[in-house]
């Protein structure tokens, strides 16, 4: 194999396909990158044998061939290589020789008849939708993911088609949940499968880095993303995804509207002497606006007044602080519209107007 890349085509690419890869494995070969040049192109894969992606770039070819070499010690070299010389990479006897310049480096390879590869599609269906779009409803929902893994089924995103609905992705951790969804043309049949959270960090990698349509392609057992120059393939978890229409609160009959930043300022402040352990702060709702209160057992004490408009009886209510943060600084518009039964009734948060994204927070008890 011999070939001749820029600098910059190499390091996005490589930067892409070496994120998902072990630094350490009981494999060794799975700590490497799959390289295979032949016609103009240089076509890399790294896999860590749940998610792999793959990324092609024109290069000048000299000689056809294919290797691996350690996905970290490649990635490094490049990126601290002179970002305005070619690099040339060729493989001798059992080493990849890198130069640049006046750089060269030898790497170990390792046979590329023992990589993995690309698993096949095993999808059920497929449509496109704008990259921006598709990140943009990752950036949405990515923050109500669960770190419990004991809870398997809470620790990814759902991806869910449905012909009425278009497209959805869902996120719980049961004490709030994201809902995002984007009405699609495409004729969809319903599909549902919740990805890793891996695989969400690196869609949206990829989606924000891309202009253009993305094909993503669902199954009860894997996603596949295709995207400009990059092919993701990933397992989905094995689980059901709860019953979260039944989460979100229908009946409301007590409605806020305020300002997203000034009430997103006014936690920010109080949160500072509210419980380090459990960020609650106290919300309450009056005719003449909003107030906003925390303290601590040092007897330390916040209150911050947001004007707001408010339907419904003066209430109460208690929340995780951080909670109610991490839905405002993913809702884009001016103002955020917050509605609820009672003070221990599960809240529901929307732009105003109509929304195509729903967001749950479940309330304290004070």
């Amino acid at each position: 194999m011999h070939l001749s890349v820029s600098r910059a085509s190499l390091l996005q690419q490589v930067q892409h396909c070496q994120g998902i890869v072990e630094k350490r494995s009981t494999k060794p070969i799975l700590c490497n990158l799959f390289l295979h040049a032949e016609d103009q192109t240089l076509k890399i894969i790294g896999t860590d044998l749940q998610m792999a992606i793959s990324a092609s770039i024109e290069t000048k070819v000299m000689e056809s061939g294919q290797t691996t070499v350690s996905a970290q010690k490649l990635f490094e070299i490049i990126k601290e290589l002179d970002a305005d010389q070619d690099i040339e990479l060729k493989t001798e006897d059992n080493f990849l020789v890198i130069k640049s310049g006046r750089s060269r480096f030898r790497l170990s390879v390792m046979a590329s008849e023992d990589y993995p590869g690309m698993p096949d599609d095993d999808t059920d269906m497929n449509f496109e939708l704008d990259s921006q779009e598709l990140a943009k409803m990752i950036a949405g929902t990515a923050f109500a993911m669960s770190n419990d893994e004991t809870r398997k089924y809470l620790t990814g995103t759902l991806f869910e088609t449905d012909e009425t609905l278009g497209f959805r992705l869902v996120t719980t951790d049961s004490h709030r949940l994201a809902l995002v969804e984007l009405p699609l043309d495409a004729s969809l049949q319903a599909v549902k499968c919740i990805v890793p959270k891996k695989t969400v960090v690196e869609i949206r990698k990829i989606c924000e880095e891309q202009e253009g349509s993305v094909r993503l392609s669902l199954g009860a057992r894997q996603i596949r993303l295709q995207c400009g120059t990059y092919t993701l393939s990933s397992k989905v978890i094995d689980a059901t995804f709860p019953a979260y229409e039944e989460v979100i609160p229908k009946q409301n009959p007590r409605q806020v509207d305020v300002s997203c930043k000034k009430l997103d300022q006014s936690l920010r402040r109080s949160m500072i002497v509210a419980n380090e352990v459990t960020h609650d702060v106290r919300l309450t709702f009056t005719s003449e606006g909003l107030q906003v209160a925390a303290h601590n057992t040092d007897q330390e004490q916040a209150e911050e007044f947001v004007e707001a408009d408010i339907q419904g009886a003066e209430t109460v209510i208690g929340f995780n602080g951080r909670y109610l943060r991490d839905v405002l600084g993913v809702i884009d518009t001016e103002q955020v519209s917050i509605r609820f039964r009672d003070e221990l009734s599960p809240v529901l948060l929307t732009t105003t107007g109509e929304s195509n994204s729903k967001y749950v927070v479940m309330p304290m008890r004070i």
